[in-house]
């Protein structure tokens, strides 16, 4: 049900936005205590080698050395999300460049990464398996004791051959898209201490301080009241940080010495040890019958997971759920395999799976239309998921469908409706131009996983409301769309609201900041403790008047109801005079339904759709694409703040610009190549011209206030957008991402164009 607001859908200045402009706001990497030692790690020199002899005894002897740890002093050293395959500190073997064998404990960083080099370690290279195709082969080079496929299934509903028969046209292409490295503004830092109750605490930058936590605790067998994590501002994550970086090893440095200590990655570390973007090989055959339904899609995924699972199990599910685009397909088989190699270890990255399948799909969908002579928006509208449909997993679609209101809002828009004009346009003679358009689907929330988030409530003894969880800001807004959220649900003006956030020894478990879910659940959650809280004073004023008091609500900072009217210092006065506390805790499990066979986490139940217009010219002569426009659309529930909103989705087109043109990392025979932002290129201020936003409200009735996640789906049609543009520009269709220059160049010359 709809309700009135007054802060949700406002344009309010995000309350970190000065002090983030003017450089003051403390990031981990910007912190630093007295007494502190510094950390370095001594990495593997291979990508691949069984570890015979480990020396520490030159190490401990240098100048400033306080203490060398190894596998030795970590009690239990393995950990992981969904598999316990990746070592704290690697005993038997290493499995990629970025893997570590002991880290160093000194007074001065200088210090540190001198000991490091004195660290000696034998090694017996093994076989490096560098390419997923290789590694599957059932001769292929174990690199983990079960082999190298870490997970595989296979999914399948109605009947492809029979889908095919019936399909007046059939394409079938291989797509490859290369790792995407996050390349967030602060590295993975952080720093650690013993606290005035004997607690080790460990301040760094991540995405959910109740997971980092648990790893701590599992790994060095600590009890868990003896450690706390807080989670500071956090300089970019988009993923790269919802597994554990640096925590563990501060935690064992402060546990071991007693002492603060300091663990930064620079550039090049970060580049080479953090998680990437799954590399990908998709082979999609996808048919379609005369009148332009999409009869049957046949799909191979290949995902090349590095040297360690972490949440790949996860992400692959997301791609088998995302494959088929946000279509109606009657007929689906979907094979999935996740494959372990010596490159370096892929785990989650902004749309989760979903980018790489959806580069595949979209532009299935664009080359169907085409063979069919159909405009590509009237093709994906008549295939376009409505509410109330069955899904190609067989679970019926319940809840807020947007994908046809922004197609609606693609079809309408100058950019499609005058392509050709922009086609005809001549700039330059070797210039060609070309818009194209992709649609994107994605679940938000944990699917099929169970997913509980909690928020606390303190109703201030000023009047005032302090809001509680451990939902991390990682830069997307979440504080400042927390106290608007909060500010309508209490009725109370936005200034009175304080946030804090991300701390196990003062916020209740919000559970991971991760899905495009923490607005959804931390809203929900604040939701019931609105009415926990209500229900609470209802208790106090019915023994206060001596009557059962039914009807309260908030109002303008007041609690009012028949015949009374308190302020929420009134309020907060009552509540200690009767021995309660101020604060109660809200508790939100998402509704989610029993995962399909074959799978952990899908389907979901809660969706983001969206779409992405992209104009682009083409340089005939060197094959390099610019791209002048991009028009993001996006279906948003409701829209909680307007400037956020906007920074999302123009944040999200320009990672996804240089997922799409950019971004390649070049490994040979697992050492990663490109290890800075010199060789490795991401978007510039150059790169990223106009983006437009266009929110489309479909009201999601779960949602807080009717608001839906957004945090991911900005980015998922970005590329096909821009290689369905490349196609209608010069008639070559990419089939690899990033589509660099030289892949271009090639295409077009084999296409035969020529300057005219």
């Amino acid at each position: 049900m709809k309700q009135s607001t007054t802060w949700v859908g406002k344009e309010v200045v995000r309350r970190d936005a000065l002090e983030k402009a003017r450089g003051l706001t403390k990031y981990a990497s910007d912190m630093f205590l007295d007494n502190m030692l510094w950390v370095a790690a001594c990495r593997s020199k291979y990508p691949h080698a069984v570890i015979k002899r480990i020396d520490v005894s030159r190490a401990l002897k240098s100048p400033g050395v306080v203490a060398v740890f190894t596998h030795r002093d970590v009690p239990n050293n393995r950990y992981g999300v969904f598999v316990k395959d990746r070592p704290v500190l690697c005993d038997d073997r290493v499995r990629y460049i970025g893997d570590i064998v002991a880290i160093v404990a000194a007074e001065s960083k200088e210090e540190a990464e001198q000991a490091v080099e004195e660290i000696v370690v034998e090694y017996e290279p093994l076989p490096v398996v560098s390419d997923p195709l290789e590694a599957m082969k059932p001769d292929a080079f174990p690199i983990h004791e079960g082999g190298n496929i870490s997970r595989s299934t296979r999914i399948t509903f109605g009947n492809v051959e029979e889908g095919f028969k019936a399909s007046k046209a059939v394409v079938e292409n291989e797509y490859r898209t290369a790792p995407q490295i996050h390349m967030f503004l602060e590295t993975e830092a952080g720093f650690s201490y013993i606290d005035e109750k004997g607690v080790i605490t460990v301040v760094a930058g991540g995405q959910s301080p109740y997971r980092d936590h648990h790893e701590i605790v599992s790994t060095l067998q600590l009890p868990p009241e003896k450690v706390r994590v807080v989670i500071p501002h956090v300089g970019g994550a988009f993923g790269g940080k919802d597994d554990v970086s640096v925590q563990i090893y501060l935690a064992l440095v402060t546990w071991k010495t007693g002492r603060p200590a300091r663990f930064v990655w620079d550039r090049d570390e970060s580049t080479i040890a953090g998680t990437k973007r799954h590399a990908s090989i998709v082979r999609m055959k996808t048919g379609a019958s005369a009148d332009g339904k999409l009869l049957a899609n046949d799909v191979e995924i290949i995902y090349d997971t590095g040297a360690y699972t972490a949440l790949g199990h996860a992400v692959l599910d997301v791609a088998i759920e995302n494959c088929n685009g946000p279509y109606k397909i009657p007929n689906i088989d979907i094979k999935a395999w996740l494959v372990y190699t010596n490159n370096m270890v892929a785990s989650a990255f902004r749309g989760f799976g979903a980018p790489q399948v959806m580069f595949a799909m979209e532009q299935q969908v664009d080359q169907l239309a085409y063979e069919l002579g159909m405009d590509p928006i009237e093709f994906r509208l008549r295939n376009a998921l409505k509410r109330g449909d069955v899904m190609v997993f067989g679970n019926k679609l319940e809840t807020s469908v947007g994908i046809s209101q922004c197609l609606e809002a693609a079809q309408n828009h100058p950019l499609w409706r005058q392509k050709e004009t922009l086609k005809s346009e001549k700039s330059l003679p070797w210039i060609r131009r070309g818009v194209g358009v992709a649609a994107a689907i994605k679940g938000f929330t944990l699917g099929a996983l169970p997913d509980r988030g909690s928020v606390a409530v303190e109703l201030r003894r000023d009047g005032g409301l302090t809001v509680k969880g451990s939902f991390t800001e990682i830069g997307q807004g979440v504080v400042q769309a927390v106290a608007q959220l909060a500010a309508d649900l209490f009725k109370i003006d936005i200034e009175k609201v304080e946030v804090v956030f991300a701390d196990t020894g003062k916020t209740p478990d919000t559970s991971v900041t991760s899905a495009s879910r923490q607005l959804f659940l931390a809203g929900n959650a604040l939701k019931k403790a609105a009415e926990n809280l209500l229900n609470l004073i209802r208790e106090v004023l019915t023994t206060r008047y001596g009557q059962k008091v039914i009807e309260a609500r908030f109002e303008n900072g007041y609690v009012v109801g028949p015949g009374f009217s308190h302020s929420f210092e009134e309020v907060a006065q009552m509540l200690e005079e009767h021995g309660l506390s101020r604060e109660v805790v809200g508790v939100y499990d998402v509704p989610r339904v029993e995962p399909i066979p074959g799978s952990l986490e899908i389907p979901h139940l809660f969706y983001m759709f969206g779409a992405t217009l992209a104009l682009v010219e083409v340089n005939i002569l060197t094959g390099t694409v610019t791209v002048p426009k991009l028009v993001s659309i996006a279906d948003v529930g409701k829209v909680v703040n307007p400037q956020t909103l906007t920074g999302q989705l123009e944040g999200a087109a320009a990672q996804g610009l240089g997922f799409a043109l950019l971004e390649e990392p070049i490994i040979d025979k697992g050492i990663l190549k490109t290890t800075n932002l010199s060789t490795y290129l991401i978007p510039s201020i150059k790169d990223v011209n106009e983006i437009e936003v266009i929110p489309v409200e479909s009201f999601e009735d779960e949602g807080p206030f009717g608001a839906k996640g957004i945090g991911e789906i900005g980015i998922i049609s970005v590329a096909p957008a821009i290689a369905n543009a490349i196609y209608h520009a010069v008639r070559v269709r990419p089939k690899s991402a990033p589509m660099t220059p030289e892949k271009i160049y090639w295409l077009v010359k084999q296409a035969g164009l020529t300057v005219k």
